[in-house]
């Protein structure tokens, strides 16, 4: 029979936390990048959608695209609020899951 000292019982359990932590920040980085993706998604729709808007209404295509280049990117101080898409507030939820 062998007997396990306390030595062995932390190292196995640090060596599962360490997977965990693994685990956990791969799944953070897997919901961050769905996120990321979304709100990229979100601003190529609103940014086609202006675009296709101003072209219809007599627009010219080169000076409508150029008009619109920056839509969705910061202005000033202002940041665009693209976090209550379901994907980021999953993200978030998850970040926060942890900490508590």
């Amino acid at each position: 029979m062998r007997i396990i000292t306390p030595f062995v019982v932390l190292l196995l359990c640090g060596t599962a936390s360490a997977a965990s932590e693994l685990d956990r920040s791969a799944q953070q980085a897997k919901l961050d990048a769905a996120c990321q993706q979304a709100q990229q998604q979100l601003v190529e729709q609103g940014k086609q959608q202006r675009i296709d808007a101003c072209i219809k209404e007599g627009g010219k295509t080169d000076k409508c695209q150029q008009e619109f280049a920056n839509f969705g990117q910061r202005e000033g101080n202002k940041r665009p609020d693209l976090n209550n898409l379901p994907p980021c507030q999953q993200a978030d939820a998850y970040r926060k899951s942890y900490r508590q």
